[in-house]
């Protein structure tokens, strides 16, 4: 407990990350995060769920969480929503058959921070996930996915439902607002571009000629279920998976078969059915740790969304 109240009494003064910090390899990046940053900061007691801070994400500047490419967040960084989570490290395990290119070919180190985008008491239990893959001597490759904009209403099983880099429009007030607060930086604010991580490999080697999918679905592991019923704190749940288990199936779209040549500037593609029929195994995500949920995780590790289309 002395441990985890010195690191939260000296979060503000928290020394950033090391200056060569971007020339690390992939594995060493990932072990400097989990035990200088997410396994010092661990929580003792796990603090209360907070509601959507709507004035704070007013006032957030979205672009940072659209260009900046640091592990790390800013200083005084004000996670307006997903403000709780709980985070593994991670490995993208690729089908020997996956035609698209760089860490979709497999990634040895990552992490994944699964959220809540608020209290579920208040708009409901609404799952979200944030993944980072890292790269030596690189910036890490990011992207998030949610169930939808509303969540799943009162089930509150993490596992129940699949979710996507891309979701559809919803005529409730409060999602559209959202979406309204995040139009200032993106034109297309319920989809999330995939193009850099097939850019890249884990190594650092750019792609000659990188392949990436228009759309992932990433479907929960059957075998991992929680109670539906609340109440339950879902990072208590998530403590409970062990290491090693397969968390998610990983579907994409090929871009071919989108059927629109524009479709990356094609607002209105998105719901089609036939993209989740026709969605190809591309891959695992599976555990190389436990499950965490830290000050660290919460305040300080940063996740970059890719704009689509490069806007």
């Amino acid at each position: 407990m002395k441990k985890q109240q010195k690191f939260w009494h000296n979060a503000h003064n928290l020394e950033p990350l090391p200056n060569d910090y971007e020339s690390w390899n992939a594995a060493k990046k990932q072990d400097f995060i989990w035990q200088q940053r997410i396994l010092e900061s661990r929580y003792d007691n796990l603090p209360p769920l907070k509601k959507i801070d709507v004035i704070g994400l007013l006032f957030t500047l979205l672009s940072i969480k659209m260009d900046r490419l640091a592990d790390e967040a800013p200083r005084k960084w004000n996670k307006a929503i997903h403000a709780h989570a709980s985070v593994a490290k991670v490995k993208l395990i690729p089908t020997p058959t996956t035609p698209f290119t760089g860490l979709f070919k497999g990634a040895d180190y990552g992490l994944l921070r699964l959220s809540l985008t608020a209290d579920p008491s208040d708009r409901g239990f609404a799952p979200g996930l944030a993944l980072k893959l890292l790269v030596d001597g690189k910036p890490s490759e990011n992207f998030s996915a949610l169930v939808s904009l509303t969540g799943q209403g009162n089930n509150y099983n993490f596992f129940a439902n699949e979710l996507s880099n891309i979701v559809p429009e919803e005529n409730d007030l409060g999602p559209k607002f959202i979406n309204l607060i995040f139009r200032r930086v993106s034109k297309f604010p319920r989809k999330l571009y995939l193009q850099g991580f097939a850019k890249i490999d884990q190594t650092g080697h750019p792609e000659p000629d990188p392949f990436y999918p228009y759309r992932l679905f990433l479907v929960p592991n059957p075998t991992i279920q929680f109670p539906e019923q609340p109440p339950h704190d879902f990072r208590d749940d998530l403590a409970t998976i062990p290491v090693g288990t397969s968390l998610f199936s990983l579907y994409a779209v090929d871009p071919k078969n989108v059927g629109d040549e524009n479709a990356n500037q094609n607002a209105d593609i998105i719901d089609e059915p036939s993209y989740r029929q026709n969605a190809q195994l591309i891959g695992h995500l599976e555990t190389t740790s436990e499950f965490v949920a830290s000050y660290y995780g919460d305040s300080q590790l940063f996740f970059r969304h890719q704009r689509f289309a490069n806007q």
